[in-house]
């Protein structure tokens, strides 16, 4: 017992030792409470975000000097949902996961120690000692296939960057949009209560007609339904407004309650004039998401490698040191191999294969239908383009109309419900126009989204 009680201090006074040789990692807390709650739901800090804004690196959005105080353009909110948007905190975890994976599948294998004694006890005769018995073992292949493991880590670890930097744009341009659908909701809102103002005015006139006997019943009906309408149609886009704010401020983490001011967006859009499909097309390849797709299929086919060698026999060796109770010590090694007789990691090898060619055909159909949604994309903006040349053609002609009606109603010839008319024909147009420059801004946006590049002005051809 008291050979047994030595062993043991012994191990207590080595484990501190072995401790700091290893350098095991000390445990941080990290408390999920008030302060942690409080400084998420807060606001981020305009002063960091505008240092920040200035050293962004990104694959596609360039760095630039957000200035709040002149209002916030589209590119400048693409910046600012990248910098504080809640998701993509979470999101970027995924990179530190990655590296991990990275350093564990660097790391060589721990050998294995094994020491144990036989006391002898009960009538066991003189002259015997205590038996004692250490060995050292070693897993071979797992040092062997260190370089594929690396080499599968290595390509999961880019895939997993280009995907949280595709997601980085995507939320970036969802942002991009929200400015641009803010921009066109505010003269169509005004427009329609403009609207609403004019057949409320035309409602009431028909209302006195009606009560004089002048206006049949049916005008007023006419009348009312029209107002009812338009009032509706009024309130949907304030509605559409207020949910459209809110949505941009969850964009960018700030809170519901926040406001910022929007700076004008330049009637010159970077789509203003179409790019080529053939231009688009040139480097489809190198999307984010496909070049993401790219490295996660190289991983695979790293693992798809080591599958392989798991047909293989594992090897494990070891060196040991042995003292039996007759005092008699003896040295010796051993090798110990997995006999391949009925698994033979034919599973692993079918599962990795099967996994491999699942994102080989997701690639290859990713690719198909990025080259689609471009030429659908174009399509539709040259209908939308063409659309919008034909309400500005037909613009001109109505407010000569507008005009010349507002003239004849200050001389006494035209009476107040005609007048109203002729400006809601006018201002009905000019809300089509909005509506139809939002179209394409909606499409101009999705077609930056689906090329994976960010238009520019000089991009198109003249």
């Amino acid at each position: 017992m008291k050979q047994i009680r030595n062993l043991m201090a012994r191990l207590v006074v080595m484990a501190p030792l072995v401790g700091l040789l290893v350098a095991c990692q000390p445990y941080h807390s990290l408390p999920l409470d008030r302060k942690a709650k409080e400084a998420a739901l807060a606001s981020p800090d305009r002063a960091r975000i505008e240092v920040q804004a200035k050293n962004l690196k990104h694959p596609i959005l360039r760095p630039l000097a957000i200035n709040f105080s002149d209002g916030l353009s589209p590119d400048e909110a693409a910046v600012l949902a990248v910098l504080s948007n809640p998701d993509l905190r979470a999101a970027r975890d995924q990179r530190a996961l990655a590296a991990a994976q990275l350093l564990e599948a660097g790391l060589l294998p721990d050998p294995i120690l094994a020491v144990s004694q036989d006391v002898p006890s009960g009538d066991s005769g003189a002259g015997l000692v205590t038996a004692h018995t250490a060995q050292l073992s070693l897993d071979l292949t797992a040092m062997l296939t260190r370089g594929l493991r690396r080499r599968a880590a290595k390509a999961q670890q880019q895939s997993v960057d280009l995907d949280v930097a595709w997601q980085e744009w995507q939320v970036g341009e969802a942002a991009k949009l929200s400015v641009y659908r803010l921009s066109a909701l505010g003269p169509q809102t005004n427009l329609a209560d403009e609207i609403s103002k004019s057949l409320e005015e035309i409602l009431k006139a028909i209302e006195k007609s009606a009560a004089t006997g002048d206006a049949p019943r049916s005008d007023l009906i006419v009348a009312q339904a029209a107002f009812d309408t338009g009032r509706r149609n009024a309130l949907s886009l304030h509605q559409a407004q207020r949910r459209e704010q809110q949505a941009l401020n969850a964009l960018l983490g700030l809170s519901p309650q926040e406001q910022l001011t929007l700076e004008k967006v330049p009637k010159k859009r970077p789509w203003s004039e179409l790019p080529s499909e053939q231009d688009l097309l040139q480097g489809l390849d190198q999307r984010l998401d496909l070049v993401a797709f790219q490295k996660g299929y190289e991983s695979q086919d790293a693992r798809v490698r080591l599958a392989v060698w798991s047909q293989f026999p594992t090897i494990g060796i070891s060196l040991s040191r042995a003292q039996d109770t007759s005092n008699v010590v003896t040295k010796g090694y051993g090798v110990a191999l997995s006999l391949p007789l009925f698994n033979r990691g034919q599973g692993l090898v079918a599962l990795e294969n099967a996994s491999r060619q699942q994102l080989y055909d997701q690639y290859l159909a990713r690719l198909f239908h990025g080259r689609s949604d471009l030429a659908l994309i174009l399509s539709d903006m040259k209908t939308i383009t063409h659309m919008i040349s034909t309400a500005e053609g037909a613009l001109p002609s109505l407010q000569v109309q507008a005009e010349a009606s507002d003239t004849a109603f200050k001389q006494g010839s035209l009476d107040l419900v005609s007048l109203n008319q002729a400006r809601i024909a006018l201002l009905a147009q000019k809300s089509v126009l909005a509506s139809l420059q939002a179209n394409l801004d909606e499409l101009g946006v999705a077609l930056e989204i689906a090329s994976g590049r960010t238009l520019q002005p000089s991009e198109s051809p003249k």
